[in-house]
């Protein structure tokens, strides 16, 4: 009778460890789903913010500058011309992920954007850079 009980409660505890380590394993990869929902949401937040700023210093005309805060690292190059509209593309290597915006003017491409960035309009072509 006891040999049976024993048999009995490590079969309950196997079960329940089972469904313990199920449980585990589900959890960690809704966490790992949702931080990369979150590191796609800044991005393109970051991407957007950044294209309406060059595109406001486009519309303001030569000499004009603005202020964006990138809150993520990212690339910028820009493209188009020649009779194609203008465009900056936002790239973000850590997390493969990137961006095409149509611009009213030539972009200027810039590598490694983070933080309080300088957009200015410089005789109709966007430069980026730190501030």
């Amino acid at each position: 009778m006891r040999a049976q009980a024993t048999i009995e409660y490590l079969l309950l505890s196997l079960v329940a460890i089972a469904l313990v380590s199920f449980s585990a394993l589900a959890l960690i990869h809704i966490r790992d789903s949702s931080a990369r929902s979150y590191d796609a949401v800044a991005f393109k937040g970051s991407a957007t913010e950044l294209a309406n700023a060059i595109n406001e210093a486009c519309a303001l005309g030569d000499g004009n500058s603005r202020v964006a805060y990138v809150r993520r690292r990212m690339d910028v190059s820009g493209g188009g011309g020649g009779g194609s509209p203008y465009y900056a593309e936002f790239a973000d290597a850590a997390s493969n992920l990137s961006l095409v915006e149509e611009a009213f003017c030539e972009v200027e491409g810039q590598a490694g954007l983070e933080g309080k960035t300088e957009i200015r309009n410089e005789g109709g072509r966007i430069a980026l850079k730190k501030a």
